[in-house]
């Protein structure tokens, strides 16, 4: 996907344009993108589905979206279009003006290096001690190859994040965790009734992972940062 680097801040502003107001979509809609990315739907079909709801909720005469959740079903549709349409096709290249990460092998290594930092900082857990290491491993090897893939990179932090959000989830007091866990099941009901069995468990798992991040004030582990 070319534009892996600016999947989420595009369809954020396309969604933002289309609404005519200048809000930013929530968290919960920031991870059902974070899944779209993750089942490899591109972004103009993304697009397409945005354009579809509201253009709907127009001939209906209804409010537009408010939320990315409502052009969930749009997206889903057009995805499905596309699949059948690229049967015994190559890959489809991204209908997108957008670049593609414009940050270079120095810059990737030293944002890993201050994710390093920021997780050195008062933390004795022994998690967190094995997520450093396993940054530290990514570390040299961006420092020791002369070329990268960026993706291949951000992947490899996104796997870290995850792995330490669940570690110290299970090391969490047991109230504490059974507390958060019922925060995020309430705050996804709406979505339960509505979406795939295995998309509505992807969308938990991330939205557990950020309430986890934030709880444990930690950084957010992708190179998306990097280039926003």
């Amino acid at each position: 996907m070319r534009n892996y680097f600016t999947y989420f801040t595009e369809i954020e502003e396309y969604f933002v344009r289309k609404r005519g107001k200048n809000l930013l979509i929530s968290p919960l809609d920031w991870c059902l993108v974070e899944v779209w990315k993750d089942q490899g739907i591109p972004l103009h079909i993304v697009l397409r589905g945005i354009d579809r709801s509201f253009e709907t909720a127009s001939k209906q005469q209804k409010r537009p979206p408010r939320t990315l959740f409502y052009c969930h079903p749009a997206v889903m549709e057009a995805f499905e279009e596309y699949q059948e349409a690229m049967v015994g096709k190559g890959e489809e290249p991204e209908r997108s003006g957008s670049q593609e990460a414009s940050f270079n092998t120095e810059q990737v290594e030293e944002h890993v290096g201050s994710l390093i930092h920021l997780l050195q900082q008062d933390r004795r857990d022994e998690p967190v001690h094995q997520a450093l290491r396993q940054l530290r491993e990514v570390r040299t090897e961006i420092a020791t190859r002369k070329k990268i893939d960026l993706r291949d990179v951000d992947q490899a932090l996104s796997r870290i994040g995850n792995w330490l959000a669940d570690r110290l989830f299970e090391d969490m007091d047991p109230e504490k965790a059974d507390a958060l866990r019922k925060e995020v099941d309430k705050e996804v009901r709406i979505y339960k009734k509505r979406l795939a069995p295995d998309t509505f468990e992807r969308l938990h798992q991330n939205y557990l992972h950020r309430k986890i991040r934030e709880h444990f004030q930690l950084p957010e582990f992708s190179l998306l940062e990097l280039d926003s």
